[in-house]
């Protein structure tokens, strides 16, 4: 079942309550937060995974301190480009597995280490559609510049 603003909201909010330091949103930046959530976000993530990402961002011993807490909830939900959720990636192969255990696990730090841990099978954003690497491959041919002689 779909999340709703409100499921949102009380999670972004409790974990605000629960953090040193961390301030909790207004009604209004809750609202903000929710509406620039992609649709496919906010259909496809359920009560139940707005839990395991809550709890394992409350015990991440290396939690995320730069990064506002909606953003740094949705790490342990969706594929990271950059250590980011890359929403267009899809949610984590290794989801319901991680969902499926007991206690903090880590992300991995890399792609490298995601696959090898068997749940890779290719480099990261080198073959992902909506990738950096992808998007700067679909721009035309730049001319090397050559200095000293006229265009």
């Amino acid at each position: 079942m779909a999340i709703t603003a409100k499921d949102f909201a009380s999670a972004v909010g409790a974990i605000c309550e629960l953090l040193p330091y961390a301030k909790r949103p207004s009604v209004d930046a809750q609202l903000l937060l929710w509406t620039t959530l992609p649709i496919q976000v906010q259909q496809e993530l359920s009560s139940h995974h707005l839990a395991y990402a809550s709890a394992q961002l409350l015990l991440d011993p290396a939690r995320p301190q730069e990064l506002a807490i909606p953003v740094a909830l949705l790490r342990y939900l969706y594929r990271l480009e950059n250590g980011l959720p890359n929403f267009n990636w899809g949610l984590r192969p290794d989801l319901a597995q991680r969902m499926a255990g007991t206690g903090f696990q880590p992300l991995p730090s890399s792609q490298l280490e995601f696959d090898a841990q068997g749940h890779g099978g290719h480099d990261g954003a080198r073959h992902e559609p909506g990738g950096v690497l992808a998007q700067l491959a679909a721009l035309p041919e730049l001319h090397p510049v050559r200095w000293g002689q006229g265009s």
